[in-house]
């Protein structure tokens, strides 16, 4: 790989110097990529840590359990796009609040059935 500093080498050199890796030495690459993301989330605020750690593992059982990398990556693709998807509308409402076109906030329970529940018998 690359010993240039972080600053003097690009976005593209780090690419093509992992992709090598990757292909020379699966472990090597493997065993930096681990390393790289748990440096990531431990040097994370540490009210999001917990969150990140969530998504790893969820990103690493998708990884696992796929019949290639490409199934992965378009499982995770759409894992990233819903998310984007549910803070676009997010947004939206924020900013309907905001304009006041959005006025009633409280959650929609028109799906929710209520189950009555009986007190004990003692």
């Amino acid at each position: 790989m690359n010993s240039g500093s972080g600053d003097t080498t690009s976005f593209q050199d780090k690419t093509n110097d992992w992709a090598q890796l990757a292909q020379q030495d699966p472990e090597a690459f493997e065993t930096m990529r681990t390393e790289l993301l748990q440096n990531f989330i431990q040097n994370s605020s540490a009210n999001v840590q917990k969150k990140l750690e969530g998504m790893q593992w969820k990103i690493e059982h998708i990884r696992r359990r796929a019949n290639t990398p490409a199934e992965a990556l378009a499982e995770i693709s759409n894992m990233m796009w819903q998310s984007t998807q549910q803070l676009g509308v997010k947004q939206q409402d924020l900013l309907d609040i905001c304009t006041g076109q959005k006025v009633d906030t409280a959650p929609s329970h028109e799906n929710a059935q209520i189950l009555p529940f009986k007190p004990r018998a003692n």
